[in-house]
């Protein structure tokens, strides 16, 4: 194996131009850089590489180490792997899975049209942007043995004259985009966001900041400056929720939970505004949602509760801090590291493998996931129902539950059970509400 100073020589002696530029906005304007003909073998998989990074973090909890390509064979297919795969695993001291659809569509594109676009490489053959079609290519080479898979096209980038600030802008605004051909995984793409956020000093505490920063990204990312804030402000709850779980900066905890806060977002965006002054218990019962395992469309259910049936909101939120006043901390309220980075089941379609699939949420140590989230439903259900106008309907389904529970034995049982005081006290508030309304059939009869 190679070390840098040998790649550097190799690559020096083998490149040969293919007499043709490329255009790439850099530093504040457009330049042309010289593509070449460069060795395969002479090129390393970028361990560093921003389009993976929470995924990264996972894989080396799981093995116990740095992953190191450069000096460590083995790390390279793992590298591969995260950058093609789904359903990950770790077999040994690798990380394995199954080729994603997008896989299988690169390599028949690759295969069918050849190469589209250079890489971009550092002088010492390490890549920064075309890691995923280096690790298909290496995976061809493999597979098929075939020689026209030993060179590829790459511009090469020496830090004399591209210094790695203004080739992290450079990477930002080729790979953020929401047209590119392979997207960013939800968390990768929120911390690329705030690794081009902090570059341009935001303060997250000031939401004139977040505003002006949203404006100066927008053209990167390709989105409205709204949806840039609306990210940014998912960003800060991501950071907060961390912190919160006193676990700072472990982003692969959260992988798959991209919607969630960006529901957060929209609702603090509101809470900073209009209602700072109960922030913290409005906050405590967004995070709970998560902790819970609640998806996005709870969470706006809870969203749309708070802004139209506030006195509901409220009652959750006291049984959320009831809930959580017996959540033993003793330990710190961690979070696991999930078993899979893409949380999806080996027997899970290539159709059904969309990096914004959203996965269960992380899983909290001592949490009472199982109050917390009953309250939620709860609050949910009866929100949803008094938002419905036709009220024959809300009776039947009334009915439709009771209907469950008219098995006496199963009723009797649930009573002396040992959720029995609930039960009763339920009971009783139906019985009582009959009892209150009787009189209103009798008179319309």
């Amino acid at each position: 194996m190679r070390n840098s100073k040998e790649r550097i020589h190799y690559i020096e002696e083998r490149k040969k131009p293919v007499e043709r530029t490329v255009r790439i906005w850099v530093q504040g304007g457009w330049k042309d850089f010289d593509v070449y003909s460069v060795p395969v073998d002479a090129l390393l998989l970028n361990a560093d590489n921003r389009r993976f990074r929470a995924e990264r973090m996972w894989a080396q909890e799981h093995l116990g180490r740095e992953l190191d390509p450069e000096n460590n064979p083995v790390d390279e297919l793992s590298i591969a792997s995260l950058l093609l795969d789904v359903s990950h695993r770790v077999e040994g001291d690798r990380v394995v899975g199954k080729p994603s659809g997008n896989y299988e569509a690169l390599k028949n594109d690759w295969l069918l049209r050849k190469q589209e676009s250079p890489l971009w490489i550092r002088p010492d053959g390490t890549v920064r942007n075309g890691n995923r079609r280096l690790s298909m290519i290496k995976r061809l080479q493999k597979e098929l043995g075939s020689s026209s898979l030993e060179v590829v096209e790459a511009i090469i980038l020496p830090e004399t004259l591209i210094d790695e600030p203004s080739l992290l802008e450079m990477e930002q605004r080729e790979q953020l985009t929401e047209n590119f051909k392979v997207r960013y995984n939800d968390i990768d793409y929120l911390l690329a966001l705030r690794e081009a956020a902090e570059m341009r000093e935001i303060q997250w505490h000031d939401r004139e900041s977040i505003e002006t920063v949203a404006g100066q990204l927008q053209s990167m990312v390709e989105k409205s400056k709204g949806e840039v804030v609306r990210d940014l402000f998912a960003v800060k709850y991501m950071d907060l929720f961390l912190e919160d779980s006193e676990q700072p900066g472990q982003y692969h905890r959260l992988l798959k939970t991209l919607e969630r806060f960006r529901d957060i977002g929209r609702m603090m965006m509101q809470v900073e505004e209009q209602y700072p002054l109960e922030a913290a218990e409005i906050l405590q019962t967004l995070f709970a949602a998560v902790r819970s395992g609640k998806g996005h469309l709870d969470i706006r259910m809870i969203r749309a509760m708070f802004k139209s049936d506030r006195s509901r909101f409220d009652k959750l939120a006291s049984k959320v801090a009831e809930a959580e006043a017996n959540w033993d901390t003793t330990a710190g309220p961690s979070l696991s590291n999930p078993q899979s980075p893409t949380l999806f089941d080996v027997s899970v379609s290539d159709d059904e493998t969309d990096t914004d699939g959203e996965g269960p949420g992380p899983d909290v140590a001592n949490y009472p996931k199982v109050e917390v989230s009953t309250a939620i439903d709860l609050a949910i259900d009866g929100f949803s129902a008094s938002q419905q106008d036709d009220l024959a309907q809300v009776l039947q389904e009334v009915w439709n539950r009771l209907e469950v529970i008219t098995d006496g034995d199963r009723l009797s049982a649930a009573l002396t059970g040992d959720d029995g005081s609930a039960v009763r006290r339920s009971l009783r508030r139906i019985i009582e509400w009959v009892d209150t309304n009787r009189h209103l059939v009798e008179s319309a009869e």
